[in-house]
Protein backbone atom coordinates (compact mmCIF):
# COMPACT_ATOMS: atom_id res chain seq x y z
CA UNK A 1 0.00 0.00 0.00
CA UNK A 2 1.12 3.43 -0.61
CA UNK A 3 3.30 5.24 2.81
CA UNK A 4 1.00 7.94 3.00
CA UNK A 5 -2.17 7.32 5.06
CA UNK A 6 -4.99 9.66 4.97
CA UNK A 7 -6.03 11.29 8.32
CA UNK A 8 -9.59 10.74 7.81
CA UNK A 9 -9.00 7.08 7.30
CA UNK A 10 -8.40 4.11 9.77
CA UNK A 11 -5.74 1.06 9.05
CA UNK A 12 -7.75 -1.74 10.15
CA UNK A 13 -6.69 -5.24 10.15
CA UNK A 14 -8.70 -6.98 7.18
CA UNK A 15 -9.83 -9.97 9.41
CA UNK A 16 -11.50 -7.95 12.00
CA UNK A 17 -13.45 -6.42 8.67
CA UNK A 18 -14.76 -10.16 8.33
CA UNK A 19 -18.35 -11.73 9.99
CA UNK A 20 -16.94 -15.02 8.16
CA UNK A 21 -14.91 -16.92 5.81
CA UNK A 22 -14.30 -19.81 4.32
CA UNK A 23 -12.39 -21.92 1.66
CA UNK A 24 -14.42 -23.13 -1.38
CA UNK A 25 -15.54 -26.78 -2.37
CA UNK A 26 -15.43 -28.72 -5.55
CA UNK A 27 -17.63 -31.01 -4.23
CA UNK A 28 -18.65 -34.76 -6.61
CA UNK A 29 -19.52 -34.85 -10.37
CA UNK A 30 -22.41 -37.15 -9.06
CA UNK A 31 -25.10 -37.12 -6.56
CA UNK A 32 -23.43 -40.16 -4.38
CA UNK A 33 -25.94 -40.09 -1.61
CA UNK A 34 -29.19 -38.29 -0.47
CA UNK A 35 -27.95 -35.87 1.08
CA UNK A 36 -25.94 -34.60 -1.51
CA UNK A 37 -27.59 -31.23 -3.43
CA UNK A 38 -26.91 -29.85 -7.21
CA UNK A 39 -24.86 -26.97 -6.98
CA UNK A 40 -23.05 -24.63 -9.69
CA UNK A 41 -19.29 -24.21 -8.43
CA UNK A 42 -17.37 -21.06 -9.99
CA UNK A 43 -13.96 -21.57 -10.95
CA UNK A 44 -10.97 -19.58 -12.02
CA UNK A 45 -11.94 -19.46 -15.49
CA UNK A 46 -15.62 -18.28 -14.45
CA UNK A 47 -13.99 -15.35 -13.29
CA UNK A 48 -11.89 -14.26 -15.84
CA UNK A 49 -14.43 -12.49 -18.24
CA UNK A 50 -17.10 -12.26 -14.95
CA UNK A 51 -18.33 -8.64 -16.10
CA UNK A 52 -19.59 -9.92 -19.32
CA UNK A 53 -20.63 -13.57 -18.29
CA UNK A 54 -21.57 -13.70 -14.64
CA UNK A 55 -20.16 -17.52 -14.25
CA UNK A 56 -22.74 -18.79 -16.52
CA UNK A 57 -20.67 -21.89 -17.57
CA UNK A 58 -19.80 -22.73 -14.07
CA UNK A 59 -19.83 -26.14 -13.22
CA UNK A 60 -22.65 -28.70 -11.94
CA UNK A 61 -21.08 -30.51 -9.06
CA UNK A 62 -23.26 -32.10 -6.51
CA UNK A 63 -22.16 -30.57 -2.53
CA UNK A 64 -22.62 -32.21 0.84
CA UNK A 65 -25.78 -30.09 2.35
CA UNK A 66 -23.38 -29.51 4.98
CA UNK A 67 -20.89 -27.79 3.19
CA UNK A 68 -23.72 -26.12 0.81
CA UNK A 69 -24.79 -24.79 4.17
CA UNK A 70 -21.70 -23.16 4.95
CA UNK A 71 -20.59 -22.49 1.79
CA UNK A 72 -23.54 -21.34 -0.58
CA UNK A 73 -22.98 -17.64 -1.53
CA UNK A 74 -25.13 -14.44 -1.02
CA UNK A 75 -25.15 -11.04 -2.12
CA UNK A 76 -22.48 -9.30 -1.25
CA UNK A 77 -19.98 -12.11 -1.09
CA UNK A 78 -16.44 -11.87 -2.04
CA UNK A 79 -14.41 -14.96 -3.50
CA UNK A 80 -10.84 -14.54 -4.16
CA UNK A 81 -8.61 -16.65 -5.64
CA UNK A 82 -6.06 -18.32 -3.74
CA UNK A 83 -4.48 -21.01 -5.54
CA UNK A 84 -3.59 -21.22 -9.38
CA UNK A 85 -2.60 -18.66 -11.60
CA UNK A 86 0.62 -18.69 -13.87
CA UNK A 87 4.40 -17.53 -13.60
CA UNK A 88 3.00 -14.58 -15.39
CA UNK A 89 -0.61 -14.32 -13.88
CA UNK A 90 -0.60 -13.83 -9.98
CA UNK A 91 -3.37 -15.55 -8.10
CA UNK A 92 -5.50 -12.59 -6.23
CA UNK A 93 -8.10 -12.25 -8.64
CA UNK A 94 -11.63 -11.24 -6.96
CA UNK A 95 -15.56 -10.75 -7.73
CA UNK A 96 -18.37 -9.82 -6.00
CA UNK A 97 -21.33 -11.85 -5.95
CA UNK A 98 -24.83 -9.49 -6.60
CA UNK A 99 -28.49 -10.21 -5.98
CA UNK A 100 -29.08 -10.51 -9.57
CA UNK A 101 -26.18 -12.79 -9.83
CA UNK A 102 -28.05 -15.26 -7.01
CA UNK A 103 -31.26 -14.93 -8.60
CA UNK A 104 -29.82 -15.87 -12.54
CA UNK A 105 -28.71 -19.24 -11.20
CA UNK A 106 -31.63 -22.40 -10.74
CA UNK A 107 -29.33 -23.91 -8.18
CA UNK A 108 -27.40 -22.54 -5.63
CA UNK A 109 -23.91 -20.97 -6.17
CA UNK A 110 -20.59 -21.81 -4.69
CA UNK A 111 -16.75 -21.56 -5.44
CA UNK A 112 -14.36 -24.33 -5.88
CA UNK A 113 -11.52 -25.07 -3.66
CA UNK A 114 -9.38 -22.48 -5.28
CA UNK A 115 -11.23 -19.97 -3.78
CA UNK A 116 -12.30 -18.22 -0.56
CA UNK A 117 -15.23 -16.50 0.43
CA UNK A 118 -15.49 -13.65 2.28
CA UNK A 119 -18.03 -12.20 3.87
CA UNK A 120 -17.82 -8.25 5.76
CA UNK A 121 -19.47 -6.85 8.67
CA UNK A 122 -20.69 -3.42 8.64
CA UNK A 123 -17.65 -1.14 9.10
CA UNK A 124 -16.81 -2.22 5.28
CA UNK A 125 -18.42 -1.48 1.63
CA UNK A 126 -17.99 -5.08 0.53
CA UNK A 127 -17.22 -3.19 -3.21
CA UNK A 128 -15.48 -0.93 -1.66
CA UNK A 129 -12.83 -3.80 -0.48
CA UNK A 130 -13.31 -5.46 -3.44
CA UNK A 131 -11.99 -2.18 -5.45
CA UNK A 132 -9.15 -2.64 -2.99
CA UNK A 133 -7.94 -5.94 -3.81
CA UNK A 134 -7.51 -4.89 -7.22
CA UNK A 135 -5.81 -2.19 -6.57
CA UNK A 136 -3.16 -4.92 -4.60
CA UNK A 137 -3.86 -7.09 -7.69
CA UNK A 138 -2.73 -4.52 -10.41
CA UNK A 139 -0.43 -2.82 -8.33
CA UNK A 140 1.52 -6.21 -7.77
CA UNK A 141 1.21 -5.39 -4.11
CA UNK A 142 -0.52 -8.66 -3.63
CA UNK A 143 2.39 -10.55 -4.63
CA UNK A 144 4.50 -10.14 -1.65
CA UNK A 145 1.43 -12.27 -0.11
CA UNK A 146 2.03 -15.21 -2.94
CA UNK A 147 4.30 -18.81 -2.76
CA UNK A 148 5.30 -20.31 -5.81
CA UNK A 149 5.17 -24.16 -6.17
CA UNK A 150 6.05 -25.51 -9.83
CA UNK A 151 3.16 -24.91 -11.42
CA UNK A 152 0.85 -23.42 -8.95
CA UNK A 153 0.80 -20.19 -7.51
CA UNK A 154 -0.52 -19.76 -3.56
CA UNK A 155 -1.68 -16.91 -1.46
CA UNK A 156 -0.63 -16.78 1.78
CA UNK A 157 -3.90 -16.79 3.53
CA UNK A 158 -3.34 -16.02 6.94
CA UNK A 159 -0.12 -13.26 6.05
CA UNK A 160 -3.07 -11.73 3.62
CA UNK A 161 -5.33 -11.56 6.97
CA UNK A 162 -3.52 -9.99 8.66
CA UNK A 163 -2.87 -7.04 6.28
CA UNK A 164 -3.84 -3.50 7.80
CA UNK A 165 -6.30 -1.88 5.54
CA UNK A 166 -6.89 1.69 4.90
CA UNK A 167 -10.71 2.02 5.53
CA UNK A 168 -12.53 5.53 5.16
CA UNK A 169 -13.75 6.25 8.34
CA UNK A 170 -17.05 7.62 6.77
CA UNK A 171 -19.21 5.22 4.76
CA UNK A 172 -20.31 7.86 2.43
CA UNK A 173 -16.76 8.30 1.21
CA UNK A 174 -16.25 4.52 0.93
CA UNK A 175 -19.56 4.51 -1.08
CA UNK A 176 -18.31 7.88 -3.53
CA UNK A 177 -15.05 5.76 -4.18
CA UNK A 178 -17.31 2.52 -5.42
CA UNK A 179 -19.31 4.69 -7.67
CA UNK A 180 -17.02 6.09 -9.50
CA UNK A 181 -14.81 3.38 -9.71
CA UNK A 182 -18.23 1.47 -10.88
CA UNK A 183 -18.63 3.99 -13.64
CA UNK A 184 -15.37 3.70 -14.90
CA UNK A 185 -15.79 -0.06 -14.81
CA UNK A 186 -18.78 0.12 -16.39
CA UNK A 187 -17.35 1.74 -19.37
CA UNK A 188 -14.51 -1.20 -19.74
CA UNK A 189 -17.14 -3.47 -19.47
CA UNK A 190 -19.28 -1.85 -22.41
CA UNK A 191 -16.41 -1.31 -25.09
CA UNK A 192 -15.19 -5.26 -24.33
CA UNK A 193 -19.03 -6.24 -24.82
CA UNK A 194 -18.83 -3.60 -28.02
CA UNK A 195 -15.64 -5.29 -29.47
CA UNK A 196 -17.10 -9.25 -28.85
CA UNK A 197 -19.96 -8.01 -30.65
CA UNK A 198 -18.01 -6.57 -33.84
CA UNK A 199 -15.78 -9.57 -34.06
CA UNK A 200 -19.09 -12.05 -34.71
CA UNK A 201 -19.89 -9.54 -37.17
CA UNK A 202 -17.30 -10.66 -40.39
CA UNK A 203 -17.83 -14.26 -40.04
CA UNK A 204 -21.70 -13.75 -39.58
CA UNK A 205 -21.46 -11.33 -42.36
CA UNK A 206 -18.88 -14.09 -44.59
CA UNK A 207 -22.17 -16.67 -43.99
CA UNK A 208 -24.62 -14.31 -45.11
CA UNK A 209 -23.00 -13.58 -48.18
CA UNK A 210 -21.37 -17.20 -48.77
CA UNK A 211 -23.60 -19.26 -47.11
CA UNK A 212 -24.87 -21.26 -50.07
CA UNK A 213 -21.78 -21.87 -51.47
CA UNK A 214 -20.74 -25.13 -50.77
CA UNK A 215 -17.26 -26.45 -50.05
CA UNK A 216 -15.89 -27.49 -53.28
CA UNK A 217 -12.46 -26.20 -54.08
CA UNK A 218 -9.73 -27.96 -52.48
CA UNK A 219 -7.00 -25.98 -50.90
CA UNK A 220 -3.91 -27.60 -52.54
CA UNK A 221 -5.36 -26.24 -56.05
CA UNK A 222 -5.51 -22.78 -54.60
CA UNK A 223 -2.31 -22.14 -52.31
CA UNK A 224 0.58 -23.90 -51.45
CA UNK A 225 1.69 -24.16 -47.57
CA UNK A 226 5.41 -22.88 -46.96
CA UNK A 227 7.54 -23.80 -43.47
CA UNK A 228 8.89 -20.99 -41.78
CA UNK A 229 12.15 -20.47 -40.64
CA UNK A 230 13.99 -20.87 -37.30
CA UNK A 231 15.33 -17.73 -35.44
CA UNK A 232 17.20 -17.32 -32.89
CA UNK A 233 15.80 -15.51 -29.66
CA UNK A 234 18.55 -13.01 -29.72
CA UNK A 235 18.44 -12.50 -33.34
CA UNK A 236 14.64 -10.78 -32.96
CA UNK A 237 14.57 -7.13 -31.89
CA UNK A 238 12.04 -4.14 -31.60
CA UNK A 239 14.49 -2.26 -33.86
CA UNK A 240 14.02 -4.26 -36.96
CA UNK A 241 11.66 -3.51 -39.62
CA UNK A 242 9.73 -6.63 -40.24
CA UNK A 243 7.56 -8.74 -38.19
CA UNK A 244 8.50 -12.12 -36.72
CA UNK A 245 5.39 -14.58 -36.55
CA UNK A 246 5.34 -17.12 -34.43
CA UNK A 247 2.07 -19.56 -34.28
CA UNK A 248 0.33 -17.48 -32.14
CA UNK A 249 1.08 -14.12 -33.48
CA UNK A 250 3.76 -11.38 -33.67
CA UNK A 251 6.67 -12.11 -31.53
CA UNK A 252 9.58 -10.03 -32.15
CA UNK A 253 11.33 -7.99 -35.22
CA UNK A 254 14.08 -8.43 -37.51
CA UNK A 255 15.94 -6.42 -39.80
CA UNK A 256 15.09 -8.95 -43.53
CA UNK A 257 11.69 -10.32 -43.91
CA UNK A 258 11.01 -14.14 -45.58
CA UNK A 259 8.00 -13.30 -47.10
CA UNK A 260 7.24 -9.72 -49.40
CA UNK A 261 4.27 -8.47 -49.07
CA UNK A 262 0.71 -9.94 -47.46
CA UNK A 263 0.26 -13.29 -46.51
CA UNK A 264 -1.66 -15.64 -43.82
CA UNK A 265 0.79 -16.94 -41.00
CA UNK A 266 -0.95 -20.65 -40.19
CA UNK A 267 0.07 -22.22 -36.46
CA UNK A 268 1.77 -25.64 -37.44
CA UNK A 269 2.84 -26.28 -33.80
CA UNK A 270 1.71 -23.97 -30.42
CA UNK A 271 -1.36 -22.60 -31.65
CA UNK A 272 -1.95 -25.40 -34.27
CA UNK A 273 -4.66 -23.51 -36.91
CA UNK A 274 -4.62 -19.98 -35.72
CA UNK A 275 -4.39 -17.90 -38.48
CA UNK A 276 -3.10 -14.45 -38.73
CA UNK A 277 -3.18 -12.33 -41.72
CA UNK A 278 -0.05 -10.11 -41.83
CA UNK A 279 -0.36 -6.21 -43.61
CA UNK A 280 3.33 -6.31 -44.65
CA UNK A 281 6.81 -8.02 -45.51
CA UNK A 282 7.21 -10.54 -42.53
CA UNK A 283 9.56 -13.37 -41.17
CA UNK A 284 7.41 -16.16 -39.73
CA UNK A 285 9.47 -18.85 -38.07
CA UNK A 286 9.53 -22.64 -37.87
CA UNK A 287 6.70 -23.23 -35.85
CA UNK A 288 4.35 -21.67 -38.58
CA UNK A 289 3.22 -22.56 -42.20
CA UNK A 290 2.85 -19.00 -44.49
CA UNK A 291 0.64 -18.88 -47.66
CA UNK A 292 1.57 -18.37 -51.15
CA UNK A 293 -1.19 -18.28 -53.75
CA UNK A 294 -1.49 -20.14 -56.87
CA UNK A 295 -4.01 -17.61 -58.07
CA UNK A 296 -5.43 -14.28 -57.01
CA UNK A 297 -7.28 -14.59 -54.21
CA UNK A 298 -8.38 -11.86 -51.79
CA UNK A 299 -6.70 -12.35 -48.84
CA UNK A 300 -9.07 -10.74 -46.27
CA UNK A 301 -11.56 -13.27 -48.30
CA UNK A 302 -9.08 -15.83 -47.94
CA UNK A 303 -8.56 -15.21 -44.17
CA UNK A 304 -11.97 -15.49 -42.99
CA UNK A 305 -12.72 -18.76 -45.76
CA UNK A 306 -9.95 -20.63 -43.57
CA UNK A 307 -11.57 -19.70 -40.31
CA UNK A 308 -13.83 -22.29 -41.35
CA UNK A 309 -11.47 -25.31 -41.23
CA UNK A 310 -12.43 -28.26 -38.39
CA UNK A 311 -8.39 -27.89 -36.86
CA UNK A 312 -8.75 -30.58 -34.55
CA UNK A 313 -9.73 -33.26 -37.12
CA UNK A 314 -6.10 -32.00 -38.64
CA UNK A 315 -3.92 -32.29 -35.41
CA UNK A 316 -1.49 -35.22 -35.43
CA UNK A 317 -1.02 -37.21 -31.91
CA UNK A 318 2.65 -36.48 -30.97
CA UNK A 319 4.66 -34.56 -27.60
CA UNK A 320 3.72 -31.46 -28.85
CA UNK A 321 0.64 -31.70 -31.42
CA UNK A 322 0.98 -30.43 -34.96
CA UNK A 323 -0.67 -30.04 -38.04
CA UNK A 324 0.14 -32.20 -41.39
CA UNK A 325 0.69 -29.93 -44.26
CA UNK A 326 -0.74 -31.97 -46.63
CA UNK A 327 -3.63 -33.13 -44.27
CA UNK A 328 -4.12 -28.84 -44.09
CA UNK A 329 -4.21 -28.68 -48.02
CA UNK A 330 -7.06 -31.72 -48.85
CA UNK A 331 -9.38 -29.02 -47.36
CA UNK A 332 -12.50 -27.71 -49.25
CA UNK A 333 -13.29 -24.01 -48.74
CA UNK A 334 -15.79 -22.22 -50.73
CA UNK A 335 -14.56 -20.02 -53.36
CA UNK A 336 -16.36 -16.83 -54.50
CA UNK A 337 -15.88 -14.71 -57.93
CA UNK A 338 -13.49 -12.17 -57.30
CA UNK A 339 -16.15 -9.27 -57.35
CA UNK A 340 -17.99 -11.16 -53.87
CA UNK A 341 -14.56 -11.03 -52.44
CA UNK A 342 -13.68 -7.41 -53.18
CA UNK A 343 -17.12 -6.69 -52.00
CA UNK A 344 -16.88 -9.13 -49.00
CA UNK A 345 -13.10 -7.85 -47.99
CA UNK A 346 -14.47 -3.84 -48.22
CA UNK A 347 -17.22 -4.34 -45.05
CA UNK A 348 -14.91 -7.10 -43.72
CA UNK A 349 -11.88 -4.10 -43.52
CA UNK A 350 -14.85 -1.63 -42.46
CA UNK A 351 -15.84 -3.62 -39.46
CA UNK A 352 -11.72 -4.45 -38.54
CA UNK A 353 -11.28 -0.82 -38.40
CA UNK A 354 -14.48 -0.18 -36.30
CA UNK A 355 -12.66 -3.20 -33.85
CA UNK A 356 -9.51 -1.56 -33.45
CA UNK A 357 -10.64 1.77 -32.90
CA UNK A 358 -13.11 0.29 -30.02
CA UNK A 359 -9.26 -1.26 -29.12
CA UNK A 360 -7.66 2.01 -28.92
CA UNK A 361 -10.41 3.69 -26.70
CA UNK A 362 -10.93 0.26 -24.35
CA UNK A 363 -7.18 0.62 -23.45
CA UNK A 364 -7.78 4.52 -23.04
CA UNK A 365 -10.62 3.18 -20.61
CA UNK A 366 -8.30 0.97 -18.89
CA UNK A 367 -5.85 3.52 -18.12
CA UNK A 368 -8.30 5.74 -16.84
CA UNK A 369 -9.29 3.01 -14.23
CA UNK A 370 -5.80 2.70 -13.38
CA UNK A 371 -5.44 6.03 -12.59
CA UNK A 372 -8.51 6.24 -10.45
CA UNK A 373 -7.72 3.03 -8.68
CA UNK A 374 -4.37 4.91 -7.37
CA UNK A 375 -6.32 8.04 -6.75
CA UNK A 376 -9.18 6.17 -5.34
CA UNK A 377 -6.45 4.20 -2.40
CA UNK A 378 -4.47 7.82 -1.60
CA UNK A 379 -7.63 9.81 -1.22
CA UNK A 380 -6.86 12.04 -3.31
CA UNK A 381 -9.99 10.96 -5.55
CA UNK A 382 -12.52 12.16 -2.58
CA UNK A 383 -10.30 14.56 -0.53
CA UNK A 384 -11.95 17.53 -1.84
CA UNK A 385 -15.49 16.57 -1.03
CA UNK A 386 -14.19 14.99 2.28
CA UNK A 387 -11.36 16.87 3.75
CA UNK A 388 -8.22 15.69 5.72
CA UNK A 389 -4.99 15.28 4.19
CA UNK A 390 -2.42 11.86 3.83
CA UNK A 391 0.03 12.08 6.70
CA UNK A 392 3.88 10.64 5.96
Amino acid sequence: MASKIIERWNLIKLENLLDFYIGGDWGEQEQIASNYTATKVLRATDITNWENNHGEKAQLRYLKNSSLEKRQLKENDLIIEVSGGSPEQPVGRTIIISGDDIQKFEYPVTCSNFFRLLRFNNEINPKFINYYFKFLYETKIIESYQSNSTNLRNLKFNQFLNQNIPVPQNLNEQQEIVDVLDAASEIIRLRTACIESAQDLIPALFQEMFGDLEHDTTLNTLISLEYGKALKAEDRNNDGEYPVYGSNGIVGYHDSYIVEGQTIIVGRKGSCGKLNLTQKSCYPIDTCFYIKQKINIDWTYLFYALQELNVENMLKDAVIPGINRNDYLRNKIRLASEPQQKVFAAKAQEIEAYIKAQQVELENAKTMFQSLLHHSFTGELTRHKFGGDANG
